[in-house]
């Protein structure tokens, strides 16, 4: 039995790092498609031989994607209500199927409600109203002098720093 000769590929060292070509750098390799790389890898001490990533692109086929999210049909949070009957009658309570139910109750219609979302001038309209009520606010906590209207007047202040802070 004749013994392989082992192939030794060009490595060299750069700064305490050993980098290595890739094995498609001679012709008719193992992993040879036709075409020479002249890739250097970064490699550990005791690598013999390595593939760089554009050939193992080459080589491998990609991966097959697939979407995660396949709709139902069926609207949002359906699964938590306390009765729900779908298009072909089939009857669910909190998203457990009632095999003895179906058909007997009608389809049940749920409207969505699309929230309108505010333009950036309305926005820092709002936020103008709520900085001069705050003004107005902090102007009447000065003038105050009994202890139950200044309470009533810095919760009021802490309500509109909050909404201040959110917006």
């Amino acid at each position: 039995m004749a013994r392989r000769i082992k192939q030794q590929y060009k490595s060299y060292e750069d700064s305490g790092k050993r980098f290595m070509i890739c094995q498609n750098s001679i012709p008719d390799g193992r992993w040879w498609k036709g075409h020479l790389c002249a890739n250097w890898s970064e490699v550990t001490r005791d690598t013999t031989a390595v593939l760089c990533h554009r050939c193992v692109n080459r080589v491998t086929e990609p991966p097959t994607i697939t979407p995660r999210y396949k709709p139902t049909g069926r609207p949002k949070g359906w699964q938590w209500m306390n009765e729900f009957v779908d298009t072909d009658g089939v009857v669910y309570h909190k998203g457990v199927e009632q095999v003895s139910l179906k058909g007997t109750l009608p389809v049940t219609v749920v409207k969505i409600q699309k929230k309108k979302r505010l333009t950036k001038k309305e926005r820092e309209s709002q936020k103008r109203a709520l900085m001069a009520e705050l003004y107005d606010l902090k102007k009447r906590l000065k003038k105050v002098t009994l202890k139950k209207d200044i309470k009533s007047l810095e919760t009021q202040i802490r309500k509109h720093n909050r909404k201040l802070k959110i917006k």
